[in-house]
């Protein structure tokens, strides 16, 4: 009895080994996501939109503000994002008389290199770079983040004054995230991309409105309200019939409009 009950623990604890290893090599797999998509603004719909590219990489798709004190939306979609996606999804917002660039990372769109936390920040500064050479300076835009975007956003929000910031269905951190989905594995100790905007984002201190769905099972809507207590200035819009990803559809426009008018 002894033998097998020995036996029977060393396997288990190869099993958990083993699918812990998996978890850890694989964890950019599971937290980046890129999808086919079509790199053409014209022949994704969103012809009013212009690609954007610097040494061979595509920063994102832009459509220049209708005046040029005008303020210009730079938009970071999240983990299963694409930019005809966020095109389509942005494109009501026009009729603000705001400008829209549409971002994208390192390994989407066909883009060279792996998605990492510290990659993802340093292709958002490229992004605002470019603007900034444009003619658009940081106080002249609005950051919106959405879903992973929203730990791009908080963190490019800490470093220089903009007009306001937006975030959708956000998370405390993505080790929160994680050790919700995998209590079995020590993911405090073992992620290397922790996104941690809940020690973050009391440093904003723009204008600071956050959309979360009162449904959402990605993101529970207590990492919102976590955000929103650590902040002093934050605006939160739950919606309670909205999940992580339809928002928009749930209700979400008539107040983000009204944030944008109140600016």
């Amino acid at each position: 009895m002894f033998p097998i009950l020995v036996w029977c623990l060393s396997a288990a604890a190869v099993i958990y080994l083993l699918a812990a290893a998996a978890l850890v090599l694989g964890q950019r797999r599971l937290l980046y996501r890129p999808m086919p998509a079509r790199r053409d603004p014209e022949a994704a719909g969103a012809s009013w939109m212009t690609p954007v590219c610097q040494a061979k990489k595509l920063l994102g798709w832009f459509a220049p503000p209708p005046e040029e004190d005008a303020p210009t939306l730079v938009f970071f979609h999240g983990n299963r994002g694409t930019l005809a996606r966020v095109a389509a999804k942005t494109a009501a917002w026009r009729v603000e008389g705001i400008g829209i660039f549409v971002a994208t990372y390192r390994g989407y769109e066909g883009n060279p290199g792996r998605p990492s936390e510290a990659g993802l920040y340093a292709d958002g500064r490229a992004v605002l770079d470019w603007l900034a050479e444009a003619g658009i300076p940081a106080s002249r835009i609005i950051l919106y983040g959405e879903s992973l975007g929203t730990g791009v956003v908080t963190q490019l929000a800490g470093e220089r004054p903009f007009r306001a910031v937006v975030l959708e269905s956000p998370f405390a951190s993505i080790t929160d995230i994680a050790a919700r989905r995998y209590p079995w594995i020590p993911c405090r100790w073992l992620l290397r991309d922790r996104f941690d905007s809940l020690s973050k984002i009391g440093g904003i201190v723009a204008p600071l409105l956050i959309l979360h769905g009162g449904a959402d099972r990605t993101v529970p809507v207590e990492h919102a309200r976590k955000l929103a207590e650590a902040a002093p200035k934050a605006q939160l819009v739950v919606l309670p019939e909205a999940d992580h990803l339809n928002l928009h559809e749930r209700g979400a426009t008539p107040p983000l409009l009204a944030f944008l008018k109140g600016l």
